[in-house]
């Protein structure tokens, strides 16, 4: 939830600067990806409404093509701010399609998590968003042009509350307009996610040419990559999965 908040609260602080322009024209974009910005929080405080106990992941079908399409749209603006390119690369055929069975909110927060991070430590250049196959299984990669990760730090960087604020003597570039007051959760809640779901999660990275997340959702013999028809109701990972 408070990524949501965060989010609204920068394109709103720059939109009022007028970082992106005063014409309707020139700030459209904006305000649709304030909105979009705005439905998630309340796509996550709505999946928030019983506290205190362990809520039931809400498991269904929907293709990743076009929930990836959606995941680039928001945070173009933020990366143009930035002098950043947002680049979403996809193959022009799959061979199993692009079905995916999963919590499409925390699956959402996931990608977002590591998108917001991709850009706080992207000085300059592109950040890439592809979708792909790799043999029968659906692959995400998130990549950016970024200060990179040390090696010697690259197995902290999903422990909570862990923060590097600088990356082989380069601090992070873009953390002032991003994740202002984070506490250091976002990887760690990406990688519960990912572990809730069944999925793989690769982390390789050079100091000073960038870093590289590969997610790999497992082909199913139904023909839907993801989670089986049902997740362990008491798995203390699931439990961390869900949006907070």
């Amino acid at each position: 939830m408070s990524n949501s908040l965060k989010g609204i609260s920068l394109i709103a602080n720059q939109l009022i600067d007028g970082a992106y322009g005063y014409s309707l024209e020139e700030i459209r974009p904006f305000l649709l990806a304030l909105r979009d910005t705005n439905d998630r929080g309340m796509n996550l405080l709505e999946a928030n409404k019983v506290s205190g106990e362990v809520k039931p992941v809400a498991l269904a079908q929907f293709d990743m093509l076009s929930f990836l399409q959606k995941t680039s749209s928001l945070f173009q603006p933020i990366a143009q701010y930035h002098s950043l390119k947002m680049h979403y690369e996809t193959q022009s055929s799959y061979k199993h399609g692009t079905q995916v069975r999963g919590d499409s909110i925390s699956i959402d927060r996931m990608l977002c998590n590591i998108v917001t991070n991709a850009i706080k430590y992207t000085r300059r250049g592109d950040i890439f968003l592809r979708l792909l196959n790799q043999e029968d299984d659906l692959v995400i990669e998130i990549e950016d042009t970024g200060i990179g990760i040390a090696t010697d730090q690259l197995s902290n960087i999903f422990i909570p509350l862990w923060r590097s604020p600088t990356v082989g003597g380069t601090p992070s570039p873009n953390s002032n307009l991003l994740h202002q007051s984070g506490m250091g959760l976002g990887l760690y809640i990406a990688l519960c996610v990912a572990h809730a779901h069944g999925l793989s999660m690769r982390v390789d990275s050079v100091v000073k040419q960038g870093t590289k997340f590969t997610i790999i959702f497992p082909y199913k013999d139904d023909g839907i990559y993801g989670v089986d028809g049902m997740m362990p109701p008491k798995s203390p990972r699931r439990q961390d999965a869900l949006p907070i």
